[in-house]
Parts: C-alpha cells; sequence; structure tokens
C-alpha cells in the first residue's frame, strides 16, 4: 500500500502478546486503516466511523506480518 490508501486488516501472523496489544490499539482483523507513513516505523491510522481515532507505530518486522486489503468503497 501507498500513504494515504484506505485498507482493511485480512489477518495477522503475530505471536499471542503482539496479536493482543494491538488489538487493544484497534488494529484487528476486518479493522479499516489509512497508512499515513511508511518506512521505519509504519505509521498507520485505525479508521472509525470515517474518522481516525488513533495512529500506531509500527517496526518494520511488526508491521509485515499485518495483511491489509484495499478497502473498495461504493459509488
Amino acid at each position: 500500500m501507498r500513504a494515504g490508501q484506505v485498507g482493511v486488516v485480512c489477518e495477522t501472523c503475530l505471536d499471542p502478546r503482539d496479536a493482543a496489544m494491538l488489538r487493544a490499539m484497534g488494529l484487528r482483523p476486518r479493522a479499516q486503516v489509512r497508512v499515513c507513513r511508511l518506512g521505519q516505523p509504519c505509521i498507520i491510522e485505525v479508521v472509525s466511523g470515517g474518522r481516525g481515532c488513533c495512529r500506531i507505530g509500527l517496526a518494520w518486522d511488526l508491521a509485515s506480518r499485518v495483511m491489509i486489503g484495499v478497502a473498495v468503497t461504493g459509488g
């Protein structure tokens, strides 16, 4: 994905501790996210109700284990 794109978390390949930490911040399967910045750290924004609710900085190793699909918008 590119910076500014919105997507949906499809799945994660995380150990239970990392998965629980990210779920507590709203990053879970089917959550809508916006990529704010790629790189180290990768910064994503969890989107709720069309508005961002929190930004999360992820180390590349962690970010690479979160699979995001590009969101399809109606129109």
